[in-house]
């Protein structure tokens, strides 16, 4: 994800805290921060960046991963929705979708050994409810005051950014 300025930065991280909210990953992360790039915006719990445990079998640990690309993905999708739709007033193009789908089709082929397929029934699925959500206007709102104090601040912890969602309505 690369940033044309901090206020295009500010509504992606917000956009990325708002999809935290709906993936229900909100204990997965500690807090968000726009002195960083990309997803790395999100400060992930160390379970986040599950490495593999030898007590769990196989099945379990790809559960695991499988679980965590969906977030990615999810968080990816909610980027880009909330710089393009809230921030620019813009619509998300078939280009722009094609765009996101191929990224996360790699990432899923690299992390879980899926097929496109396989990445793209998440990935509609996903990008229909974000979609829906970043249409509604009074999200809007909510999403230019949460960018708003996220510039004035650059950081908030997991309980600020909850209680921040909570106070707009958002969660």
């Amino acid at each position: 994800m690369k940033y044309r300025d901090d206020d295009d930065k500010c509504y992606g991280v917000a956009g990325m805290a708002v999809g935290l909210s709906i993936f229900d990953a909100t204990e997965l992360f500690n807090g968000i921060t726009i002195d960083a790039d990309g997803l790395d915006c999100v400060q992930f719990t160390p379970e986040f960046y599950f490495a593999g445990n030898p007590r769990l079998n196989a099945k379990e640990a790809w559960q695991e991963i499988f679980s965590h690309y969906q977030i990615s993905m999810g968080l990816i999708i909610a980027d880009a929705m909330c710089r393009k739709m809230i921030h620019d007033h813009g619509v998300v193009d078939r280009k722009m979708r094609n765009s996101l789908l191929s990224a996360m089709c790699d990432e899923g082929k690299e992390l879980c050994q899926l097929e496109k397929d396989e990445v793209e029934t998440i990935f509609d699925r996903y990008y229909s409810h974000l979609m829906r959500v970043f249409s509604d206007h009074g999200m809007g709102d909510a999403i230019k005051q949460l960018a708003t104090q996220l510039k004035e601040q650059r950081s908030f912890s997991r309980v600020e950014v909850i209680d921040l969602l909570r106070h707009l309505s958002v969660i």
